[in-house]
């Protein structure tokens, strides 16, 4: 399964998800980024954490201005039981902004798009870390929502492999730390958990705040520098697909032994 031929257009006046073998060119998503999406993950029953899905798209959209048919937001579980019921899937569900125009949009509707793929679960420990050096991150009020314009975690990415690093631990414009470089970022000393303020310009995360509402009473949100992070007993990164433990930062190592309280939260 393929991300090319497994993709789906909202039909609005239909009502219905339909195979898209084709897609106009140009578009607002291809000219300017203009839009936002949702990576979900369905277990073959159910999509993990929906509801969490739903309330941060729909505030992403208000802060974009977007406005779409929540027609498809009704049946959309529903719609992947009758048609993929016991597979697990990643899902990208993208809204984009419909209508061509320059920076003033001609219209605020948006198009609907899925793309399919075979679910990967990520691995358990992440062996090699650091911190960025050519990345950081600014906050926005759209920064917390995952948009189309994706160049900090592009450059991120590929500054990682550089680096021939496991994962990349990015921080905002003030050197404190936002997140990791697909995930948001947390750490423990003791029973006590710490992880950055969105106000640093990371994700408002599907799994961080799946984290956050299992064990609220542990975890401090806060800004933190790097120093903060160095001294845990223990370092995770998280996101929809679960968690994974990073082993070292620099040379500096940590616990990777599943922590029980979170051992459940994505199964």
């Amino acid at each position: 399964m393929s991300e090319t031929d497994t993709v789906y257009v909202y039909s609005t006046d239909r009502q219905v998800w339909e195979k898209a073998n084709e897609f106009p060119i140009p578009n607002r998503a291809m000219n300017y980024g203009d839009g936002i999406f949702e990576t979900l993950v369905f277990d073959g029953e159910k999509i993990r954490f929906f509801d969490f899905h739903l309330e941060r798209l729909l505030k992403g959209m208000e802060v974009l201005r977007l406005q779409t048919d929540k027609s498809a937001f009704e049946k959309f579980e529903s719609w992947f039981i009758d048609n993929y019921s016991g597979q697990k899937l990643r899902i990208r569900w993208t809204h984009f902004r419909a209508g061509l125009g320059k920076y003033m949009p001609e219209t605020n509707d948006t198009v609907q798009i899925l793309q399919i793929q075979k679910f990967i679960q990520p691995p358990t420990i992440k062996v090699q870390t650091s911190f960025a050096e050519t990345i950081s991150l600014f906050p926005y009020p759209w920064s917390r929502f995952k948009t189309l314009n994706s160049l900090p975690y592009i450059m991120a990415a590929q500054e990682r492999v550089d680096r021939k690093l496991d994962e990349l631990i990015l921080l905002d414009h003030t050197g404190k730390v936002a997140e990791a470089s697909i995930s948001n970022i947390f750490w423990r000393k003791g029973k006590k958990v710490f992880t950055p303020a969105l106000e640093c310009g990371g994700i408002d995360g599907i799994g961080r705040r799946a984290i956050i509402s299992k064990i609220p009473r542990l975890i401090t949100e806060g800004v933190f520098g790097p120093n903060d992070l160095l001294r845990a007993d223990q370092v995770w990164v998280s996101n929809v697909t679960g968690i994974s433990y990073l082993e070292k930062i620099d040379s500096l190592e940590f616990s990777t032994e599943l922590w029980e309280p979170i051992s459940e939260i994505f199964e």
